[in-house]
């Protein structure tokens, strides 16, 4: 899994709005008269970082052509910066602001343009930029770019090492805290569970005291529910996924109108939250599904939640399978053949039950 920062609560609105404000201003101080006169090109560069900026934080250009889905609209400055870019030669300036602005250009662009060869783009022109300029006030973002354009390519151990390597000069804490979530989650994927638990762990304490980071504590509840699982641990995992589908909180919507949203809606979201492997989700909705079928006091309904929970261990395991990811599908097997059990014994339970009334006579217990 990875996300952005993306659905705040209308707190963390505010909080990111005043954080991107700072970050902005130390970033993109113009260059003095005696920069410019040292280099002459100083002010070019500076100014055209300056026009980078509108762009990426969705300026629109004067006379842009009307576009078709929300997509392509958001490409249209994307692809401009990065036309501009490297018309400039940004790849090797010597302003790592342009660097930066290229890389972060490159991965933003890739999924609005479905093309990988653009994450690719991203990693060899960040990777050399941070480490040129690793302490750049507008590293944080780049950082933030680059190991979720590691993360898109399914590359776990550049992911994790680029993390360690930047992620104590990170001093945001929102963004702080979805870089160790990612971590955590690249590392389960490399088998390093011990590591994982303790990231997730991390990452709950740290989502404690950060305002506007509640998306995050949720999706990490999920990851701590999914390791704790991986590792043996089915009754906690359960325990875990339960609270994790129960957190609610509310995201701009209408003026006026917030909308409230849960956990379980969180992990079921495929626009904010992404997998890498698609199929890995199937894991946590499977783990969702048991949580709520284990505290179904309803029979039928139980039933229906342990045939989710068994349908998606199921793709998992046959996904995994066919991708000859062999490092969780004994226990994956193993969870889908309980559920499946589970199933059985609450369709029994069901049968043995007298048959639901309508009509509001003797006998009733209520509507299944």
């Amino acid at each position: 899994m990875n996300r952005r920062l993306v659905a705040l609560s209308l707190a963390g609105a505010l909080a990111s709005a005043v954080a991107a404000a700072s970050e902005q201003a130390a970033a993109d101080t113009p260059p003095s008269a005696w920069d410019r006169a040292q280099d002459p090109s100083a002010r070019p560069r500076w100014e055209l970082h300056a026009r980078v900026q509108q762009l990426l934080h969705g300026v629109p250009l004067d006379g842009a052509p009307d576009v078709d889905g929300p997509a392509a609209a958001a490409a249209l400055p994307l692809a401009a910066a990065r036309a501009e870019l490297e018309a400039a030669g940004a790849a090797s300036s010597p302003d790592v602001r342009l660097r930066f602005d290229l890389g972060i250009v490159y991965e933003r662009l890739a999924p609005l343009e479905e093309r990988d060869d653009l994450y690719e783009a991203a990693v060899r022109v960040l990777g050399p930029a941070l480490a040129m300029a690793p302490d750049h006030p507008a590293a944080a973002r780049a950082f933030e770019a680059l190991t979720a354009a590691y993360d898109r390519l399914d590359r776990p151990s550049d992911e994790v090492a680029a993390t360690r390597q930047y992620i104590d000069q990170v001093e945001d804490g929102r963004l702080r805290a979805t870089g160790m979530m990612n971590m955590g989650e690249a590392e389960m994927r490399l088998g390093r569970i011990d590591d994982a638990l303790a990231t997730f762990r991390s990452v709950l304490q740290i989502c404690a005291t950060t305002p506007g980071t509640i998306l995050t504590y949720d999706l990490t509840l999920w990851d701590l529910a999914v390791a704790l699982d991986r590792n043996g641990d089915a009754r906690s995992a359960l325990d875990t996924a339960v609270k994790a589908r129960q957190v609610s909180w509310e995201v701009q919507g209408p003026p006026g109108h917030p909308r409230r949203v849960t956990g379980w809606d969180a992990i079921r979201d495929d626009e904010e939250v992404f997998f890498v492997p698609g199929w890995e989700r199937d894991w946590y909705l499977a783990l969702g599904a048991a949580a709520a079928a284990r505290d179904e006091k309803d029979p039928r309904a139980g039933a229906g939640l342990w045939e989710d929970a068994e349908r998606h261990w199921s793709v998992y395991a046959d996904q995994a399978a066919a991708a000859h990811e062999s490092r969780w599908l004994a226990i994956a097997r193993a969870r889908r053949d309980r559920a499946h059990a589970e199933r059985a014994r609450a369709a029994s339970l069901a049968s043995k039950r007298p048959p639901a009334r309508t009509d509001g006579g003797p006998g009733v217990e209520h509507a299944l």
